[in-house]
């Protein structure tokens, strides 16, 4: 029954400790026959602990589970906190009169942590006929009332007083009870079985005697309790004679209850209550049933409401019959877990009524069941309703659907468990939604970008995510749990791939991919290597999370060459983007660039230099078998790359031819011996490498020279002095200037990248007091200094400002090699200088110096005394005496020829 709260305050009391608040509302009561019916409305319930107590008199007794059943007390919660308590009019402490009336005086007490409420509850209920025989069969008791007609005082003075025929007369009020004392009962079961009042009081049961009746309430299964089967429904039977005594009298009353503890059937919408016809032992087969009810509840219903709501009640020769509907309102679902899954069973209390006389007698017995029925459990498995949405990238699922007794308390993902707060701090949008049937679903929303979701790709075009859920729930007020999983999956096309753009500079190529939407899980190829950790240092990786960039050099292996001219050479470039899992090739991005280079070099001495460049089109060429006409003319240098030729005009069968004033030397580079011979490793389809070239010459060309002159304030005068200096200047292998190359090794193949390492030495002179300084250094494309184009490295002993990639002057320490540090300098040159330069050089080039022979001691200024010059010399911390000396000696170094690529 659902009731309207309104909370009014009666009565206030303060204590030390607690306040105690007394309410009315929220609590009703109903008078149904020979049962009071209290209902308590959820609210007062929720979330406190509540005592029910009995008021007898003055006295507050506290209604134990085992004083409910001796007292005739029951009660039935719902799955809302909603309360219904049966109480026996015939209950332990009911105030009876003698004209039917029946009045009970509860109180409800709920607690909370400072506080404590009180509901009384106070009602007065009359029958005004009560049966020869009342039976009550609750949840948790069986109750029979008898009419037990002993005698009272009056009567037992007129039967010992011989008077006969006449009225009893009356002397009083104590002349209407009975001197009779109950002193024991008897059980048969079917065995005999003898109890004093305080033996069955302590088996559970309620024995009570009023001036008129006799009643005995007691709990189903006990050693007194027989169970049977009557008409095939299982029935609690419990029979007795209850034996009373005064003086020298006996007297007997019999009092016999069957109660019913089954006689259900369940069909998928049905539910079929059997009560048998003929209750054995409580009436024989002659017995006539004058009324026969069902209800709800302990309420009876009429024929109109039973139709309308789908009851049927009916009897056949065995049985009545009961058949309700599932879904009826006055019954509820309730939801269950067992073995860790969810269940609902569906719980209804009808109630059946019967009266009915002996045939030939008119003692009537009234009958009455209430009858709490639940279903066993049926599986409700939850169902996942998808609705993910690809373009707004978000999971959408509906989970349901669930009665309210339900709560989802928690989520599991493949990082951990959450509760439903942490679930939608963390991006989870969690709703909950009440169907119009009273039950409910769960709402979820989950980006696809949510950390806990996996992304993959089931094709190169399609991105697919995942997202794989454990649904916790907790159902109410058991705190049981079940859980489900769900796999939340969505595919949408892959409109942010993974890109490949690129440039190129004078030097190199310049790539960058975009990790798109997969980010950094994609498998890069250069050319036709992995870029591996070690590959990417090499290449500049840099990476800022959304792309990454490379700078590959275009002498790198990984470039394919594409053709040869006479001042470049055309390169190219493949990336290819893979799935690493998979192995899909994703993109392919392919770039050509032309690159300034030394292929060709006509020196006007007569020498030529000549770079052979392995083209992608003949992979399986070996550049160090190339040879010239002359097959005995073959590379300086080669690798498996590149082949470099360096030869004099008139020799390795070079031709010459005169046309048009001009003078034209030709060779060609080709494989030596058999130059249409195949290698192992080429294929027929692969063509002959033939690489020609050329060098034009002048025959009569005129050059003017300018020159001026300027006068000088004294002339120059040579001191006297004897002796020959010599200075080496050397290009070591590495920085550590241990192993340096021969003249043997020259011309040799340098990148412009790569710094060079010299080392000037003034040799055979062992005066420590004398300094070598260096004061100019500079690069040629031809073995004299005063050729043009000329790039400056160091000018007045200071590196060239001019210079972005500074020359830098190394410290020389004594060794085992060294032993006059002073008369040793070394320097580091950066090729990088001439890879900015606009006049770059293009082929091969010559390094010169120009070195001071010094003495740290002289007074004189000059070419040993500017600042650089001191720093090389080191005099800001060495204190010499002056002394005179000669003006400095200079001497000129020059290193042997380098061709740059």
């Amino acid at each position: 029954m659902s009731l309207s709260i309104c909370f009014q305050v009666l009565v206030l009391t303060i204590s030390t400790t607690t306040q105690i608040w007394a309410y009315t509302d929220g609590v009703g009561t109903q008078c149904l026959g020979n049962v009071l019916r209290v209902t308590i409305h959820g609210s007062l319930l929720m979330g406190t602990h509540t005592d029910l107590d009995v008021l007898n008199g003055t006295d507050v007794i506290n209604v134990s589970p085992l004083l409910a059943t001796q007292c005739g007390y029951s009660q039935n919660p719902d799955p809302w906190g909603n309360m219904l308590l049966y109480i026996s009019l015939q209950h332990c402490f009911a105030q009876s009169r003698t004209d039917g009336m029946s009045a009970t005086n509860l109180q409800l007490r709920t607690y909370e942590p400072d506080s404590e409420r009180v509901y009384p509850v106070s009602k007065t209920c009359r029958l005004p006929h009560w049966a020869s025989r009342e039976v009550l069969c609750s949840n948790n008791y069986m109750e029979v009332s008898v009419e037990h007609d002993l005698p009272t005082v009056e009567q037992l003075k007129w039967m010992t007083a011989g008077v006969k025929g006449g009225n009893s007369p009356t002397s009083g009020p104590g002349s209407m009870k009975s001197p009779f004392r109950l002193t024991e009962v008897i059980f048969y079961t079917p065995q005999d079985k003898t109890f004093s009042p305080m033996e069955l009081s302590r088996l559970g049961y309620g024995l009570h005697t009023s001036p008129t009746r006799l009643l005995i309430r007691g709990p189903y299964n006990t050693t007194v309790t027989d169970n049977q089967e009557v008409a095939g429904v299982p029935m609690a039977i419990m029979r007795s004679s209850v034996v009373y005594k005064h003086r020298w009298m006996l007297s007997l009353v019999n009092a016999e209850v069957a109660c019913p503890t089954g006689g259900l059937t369940f069909t998928d919408n049905l539910i079929i209550w059997r009560l048998p016809r003929h209750i054995r032992p409580l009436m024989s087969f002659s017995a006539e049933v004058v009324e026969a009810y069902m209800g709800l509840e302990a309420q009876r219903l009429d024929e109109a409401t039973m139709s309308a709501r789908g009851y049927s009640f009916y009897a056949t020769d065995e049985h009545f019959v009961l058949e309700m509907p599932m879904q009826s309102p006055e019954g509820y679902f309730k939801s269950t877990v067992h073995r860790k899954r969810y269940y609902i069973s569906y719980s209804v209390e009808p109630m059946i009524e019967l009266l009915w006389r002996e045939s030939g007698d008119s003692a009537e017995t009234r009958y009455k069941v209430l009858f709490p029925i639940v279903t066993p459990p049926m599986p409700r498995l939850p169902h996942a309703t998808v609705y993910s949405d690809p373009e707004e990238g978000v999971f959408k699922v509906i989970v349901g659907t669930f009665l309210p007794d339900v709560e989802l308390i928690n989520i599991t993902t493949e990082s951990g468990v959450m509760t439903t707060a942490e679930a939608i701090t963390s991006g989870f949008d969690i709703q909950q939604y009440a169907l119009s049937n009273g039950s409910k679903v769960f709402s979820l929303q989950v980006p696809f970008s949510h950390p806990t979701a996996s992304k993959g790709n089931p094709n190169v075009k399609t991105l697919a995510y995942t997202l794989r859920l454990v649904l916790g729930f907790l159902v109410l007020p058991e705190q049981t749990t079940f859980s489900h999983p769900i796999v939340l999956e969505a595919a949408v096309e892959d409109t942010d791939m993974p890109t490949v753009s690129g440039s190129c500079d004078q030097q190199n190529f310049h790539i960058t991919v975009q990790y798109g939407s997969q980010g950094p899980n994609i498998e890069t190829v250069i050319g036709d290597s992995v870029l591996t950790e070690e590959l990417a240092q090499h290449y500049a990786f840099s990476d800022n999370g959304t792309h990454f960039d490379l700078m590959i050099p275009f002498s790198s292996p990984d470039i394919a060459y594409k053709a040869v001219h006479s001042s470049y050479v055309s390169a190219s470039l493949d990336v290819h983007l893979r799935s690493p899992e998979k192995g899909w090739n994703i993109t392919h991005f392919s770039l050509a660039c032309s690159f300034p280079t030394f292929i060709i070099a006509c020196s006007s001495n007569g020498s030529i230099g000549v770079l052979a460049v392995k083209l992608e089109a003949v992979p399986s060429l070996n550049p160090a078998q190339l040879a010239l006409k002359d097959p005995s003319c073959g590379p300086v240098y080669s690798d498996d790359r590149i082949a470099l030729f360096y030869f004099h005009a008139n020799t390795c069968g070079t031709t010459r031819e005169f046309k048009d004033g001009v003078m034209v030397y030709e060779n060609m580079a080709t494989l030596k011996n058999d130059q249409n011979a195949k290698t192992p490793l080429s294929t027929n389809t692969e063509p002959q490498y033939r690489f020609r070239f050329s060098c034009t010459y002048t025959v009569n060309a005129s050059k003017t020279l300018a020159f001026s002159t300027t006068s000088q304030s004294k002339v120059p005068v040579a001191d006297a002095s004897m002796g020959q200096l010599k200075v080496e200047m050397r290009l070591a292998r590495d920085l550590t200037y241990t192993q340096f190359y021969s003249d043997g090794d020259y011309p040799m193949v340098r990148h412009l990248r790569q710094p060079l390492y010299f080392e000037v030495e003034l040799m055979q002179f062992e005066d420590p007091d004398v300094e070598l300084v260096i004061n100019s250094c500079w690069a040629t494309p031809q073995g004299d200094q005063t050729s043009k184009p000329r790039w400056d490295l160091v000018v007045d002993s200071c590196p060239n400002p001019e210079d972005p990639d500074q020359t830098v002057f190394h410290l020389v320490k004594s060794d085992h090699r060294v032993l006059f540090p002073s008369l040793v300098k070394r320097f580091e040159v950066k090729m990088f200088s001439f890879a900015e330069a606009e006049d770059s050089p293009a082929g091969q080039v010559v390094f010169h110096c120009s070195v001071v022979i010094c003495d740290p001691r002289s007074l004189q200024n000059g070419l040993c005394r500017g600042p650089c010059a001191s720093m090389q010399m080191g005099t800001n911390e060495v204190k010499r005496g002056p002394r005179a000396a000669p003006e400095p000696q200079v001497v000129h170094v020059v290193s042997g020829l380098i061709f740059l690529l």
